[in-house]
């Protein structure tokens, strides 16, 4: 005569035979309820490859277009002192640059003219301005609030970190330069420096940045014999259509 713990115990594993069974059946007339596993996620697309936009003297310009317009180039460091009060004046005056930098009688573009055309007479700063008896330099950017004969219309070189975009550069491109954001890197220091572009170069020069920038990397900022001419120590980058923070596209 079995025992009763040993009874109970067949009669545990018997149910436990009986509801497992019933469990078969159960799944047999329900189909298969297991949920599916999701879909395995689609990878992202490829970033596009850098593109060749144009080339100055041989040196290749680049543009990315994965995400709107990324324009870079690597250059040396030209002062660009274009906007400071200072820099242009006339005889008997102490400027910071090179008159021939601004133009000629006739020809002026980048000092403000009376009227406001390139083959006027150049404004001389007056008392209330910066720097009276200098001329009004001006900068590719206009400053928004101000007429064309005063000198906060422009961008100060001294004091806002900018840089200048070669005039091929700029027509090769959709958006808007003129006030677009923009980025210096010292490839040697690995420093960096968020700028606007604020200024409009010569198509055949790649590298020039304003006052501010050099002073940023510690590199002479005298617009005469300053900068860098390492030509592969500097790289320009900016992005056309998109407004730098506090400036305004042009």
């Amino acid at each position: 005569m079995k025992c009763t713990c040993c009874a109970l115990e067949e009669r545990v594993t018997d149910l436990e035979k009986e509801v497992d069974e019933l469990q078969k059946e159960v799944a047999e007339l329900q189909g298969d309820k297991t949920p599916p596993e999701p879909p395995e996620p689609e990878p992202p697309e490829p970033s596009k490859p850098d593109e060749v936009l144009l080339k100055i003297g041989g040196v290749p310009v680049y543009i990315n277009r994965s995400d709107g317009e990324h324009v870079w180039w690597t250059g040396e460091l030209t002062i660009d002192a274009d906007g400071h009060p200072k820099c242009y004046g006339p005889s008997g005056t102490q400027p910071l640059d090179y008159i021939g930098n601004a133009g000629s009688p006739g020809n002026w573009w980048g000092i403000a003219c009376d009227p406001n055309e390139c083959d006027g007479d150049p404004i001389i700063q007056g008392g209330r301005d910066p720097c009276p008896g200098y001329y009004v330099s001006t900068t590719a950017y206009f400053v928004p609030g101000y007429y064309y004969s005063d000198p906060r219309c422009y961008l100060h070189s001294g004091e806002v970190p900018f840089m200048v975009i070669p005039g091929n550069v700029r027509k090769a491109t959709v958006g808007k330069c003129k006030g677009c954001r923009g980025k210096v890197t010292d490839n040697k220091t690995g420093k960096t420096i968020d700028c606007v572009v604020g200024d409009i170069g010569p198509s055949d020069h790649m590298g020039e940045a304003s006052m501010a920038v050099a002073d940023f990397f510690g590199i002479d900022s005298n617009a005469k014999n300053g900068g860098s001419s390492d030509e592969t120590r500097f790289r320009y980058e900016c992005w056309p259509g998109v407004a730098m923070e506090g400036f305004v596209l042009q």
